[in-house]
């Protein structure tokens, strides 16, 4: 490839760029007389149009052909555009490469150009290759070029201008670069507080490490990056022994000693990586601890050293109004979920090792309260049988307190059916809708307080089913009072609840104590509300007898001569 004078008409694009991939590129540069523009782009978009659904070619299904030519032995070669090099990726997909040295700014250069655009197609090629002078006439401009970097160019189209999406890799430092201002808001977007650009540059290694990770062939990978990743995965081994809230990365301890291990058995020759394999397994493992690096201001002032610490001072301490009046009825079990809803979810930032740890409580807390529950609605089903709490003479306490307990052990179920089913169709492991529906959910002042009392139900229904049962049981024990019966049934009853109440006492959960001072000021307003309608009836008359003596007072003094 050779950098010429002549270059393309250079055109500004009338509306947002649309990625175009497989056969739809035809049609974009079937007119010779389109204008070629170039526009920033990363390895996250690179990635996305690789893998977003849609994107890709589709195979016809009618479309077949078994035949096999007779003495067929020798490896099959791909038609590819001369000067081009095709390259299959570990995971299957195609993608070619372009070397060539060039005369560039007074001096000879290797360059090298990515693409993984469908260069079979007629015209593809060309346009790649004038898309890729044009950006190398551009860095002409800049004297501080450097110079072994490579080229990533993706097609667009914006109407009547072909766009090729691009950007430039600097290997020796680890990072992409461009010839225009990007808004990096695709790749920068999940942590906010961005400002400076020493902060933003750990993002750009992350999305360097994405791209060899998409394009391991034509990347090289010294032995001395084995080391570094070594390194990192024992610091973070160490930290998760020592901090159960450690912020290194997302993985367990058993998945770290797990990437320590395969990180040995990678093959090193001459001291350079060579399997495409291995360089994606070292790529992918390097975006993961840059990225969280990213999340969490690594090297910034007010750096977040644990999963649950905010770095911009969020707070959800202050309880609403509908959490402290339904707390008590619901058992204090909100306060618990949202206590650990709000650890896992800081700073709009979900961690996927606490998202699962979560999950995985959530779900058995579920099947504990349904399991339960299903035990509760036979207990009821069978104590209604009995002759004696259903005679047909109607509704009793009993009865009626049996119904009750029936509805909560079906609403219990239902809403435990409901969220575990929740929870298995998002997967634990699929924090990125997780993020944007708790994103969606979460109040500026009181955080995730309305998915803690959903949470809550199951088990508060359950609660209430037993308690019902409970004074259906007992309402039917002392329906005819016998002292031989029910002496003993009421000592035993009052032990009991003595006992449990102690146990509840002791065993609660300290951190209440918090909530509890909260919520002080609120049943100190209702107290003091309840006060004033007791005492109600014993002012009404005060004030109506201090108005008929006022009254009558007055009355005397009209009458009484001047």
């Amino acid at each position: 490839m050779h950098i010429s004078s002549h270059l393309p008409t250079v055109c500004q694009p009338s509306g947002p760029t649309v990625l175009v991939h497989g056969s739809g590129i035809r049609d974009v540069i079937s007119s010779s007389d389109r204008c070629l523009r170039l526009t920033p782009t990363s390895a996250e978009g690179v990635q996305a149009q690789r893998y977003e659904p849609g994107n890709s070619d589709t195979i016809p299904r009618n479309s077949k052909n078994y035949a096999i030519p007779f003495m067929t032995t020798d490896p099959i070669e791909r038609p590819v555009p001369p000067g081009w090099k095709v390259y299959i990726h570990p995971e299957g997909c195609l993608y070619y490469c372009y070397e060539s040295v060039v005369a560039f700014d007074g001096c000879s250069r290797k360059i090298r150009v990515i693409t993984q655009a469908d260069l079979t197609h007629d015209g593809v090629a060309g346009t790649i290759e004038s898309l890729a002078k044009l950006a190398y006439s551009d860095a002409c401009r800049y004297s501080s070029f450097p110079i072994n970097v490579d080229l990533v160019l993706e097609l667009m189209d914006v109407g009547e201008t072909v766009t090729g999406g691009y950007y430039f890799v600097h290997c020796e430092n680890r990072c992409l670069f461009w010839l225009h201002d990007f808004d990096a808001a695709v790749i920068l977007r999940e942590c906010s507080g961005v400002t400076k650009l020493s902060h933003k540059q750990i993002e750009l290694e992350a999305q360097y490490w994405k791209h060899i990770d998409l394009f391991p062939h034509t990347s090289a990978l010294h032995s001395q990056v084995l080391r570094q990743l070594q390194q990192i995965i024992r610091f973070a081994i160490s930290d998760c022994m020592t901090s159960e809230v450690s912020a290194v990365c997302a993985f367990s301890m058993d998945v770290l000693k797990d990437t320590l291990d395969l990180v040995k058995d990678v093959d090193v020759e001459d001291n350079w990586i060579q399997s495409a394999h291995d360089k994606c397994f070292i790529a992918r493992m390097m975006n993961h601890f840059r990225h969280c690096q990213y999340l969490n201001h690594h090297g910034q002032r007010g750096a977040r050293l644990s999963r649950d610490q905010t770095v911009h001072g969020d707070s959800y301490e202050e309880r609403s109004v509908m959490m402290k009046c339904l707390a008590p009825m619901l058992f204090n079990a909100p306060y618990g979920h949202v206590r650990s809803l709000h650890k896992l979810y800081v700073d709009f930032i979900v961690n996927q090792l606490d998202w699962r740890t979560f999950v995985q409580k959530l779900n058995a807390e579920m099947h504990d309260s349904n399991l339960l529950a299903t035990v509760l609605l036979n207990v009821n089903v069978g104590f209604l049988a009995i002759h004696s709490v259903d005679n047909g003479s109607g509704h009793s306490l009993s009865q009626v307190a049996s119904y009750v307990s029936v509805i909560s052990s079906f609403g219990s179920m239902l809403l435990g059916v409901k969220i575990a089913r929740q929870s298995y169709t998002q997967g634990p492991d699929m924090v990125d809708n997780v993020q944007a529906h708790l994103q969606s959910l979460v109040h500026p002042k009181h955080g995730l307080e309305t998915l803690a009392i959903i949470y809550s139900l199951p088990y508060a229904l359950l609660m209430w089913g037993m308690i019902f049962f409970v004074l259906a049981f007992f309402a039917e024990c002392f329906h005819h009072p016998n002292v031989v019966h029910s002496v003993p049934v009421s000592v035993m009853a009052l032990i009991v609840l003595v006992l449990v109440g102690w146990s509840c006492c002791t065993l609660g959960d300290r951190n209440l104590s918090a909530e509890r001072g909260q919520l002080s000021q609120l049943s100190g307003s209702v107290f003091t509300a309840a006060k004033w309608v007791k005492d109600l009836p014993r002012w009404i008359p005060a004030a109506v007898r201090s108005v008929s003596a006022y009254s009558r007072e007055l009355d005397c003094l009209r009458l009484a001569p001047a």
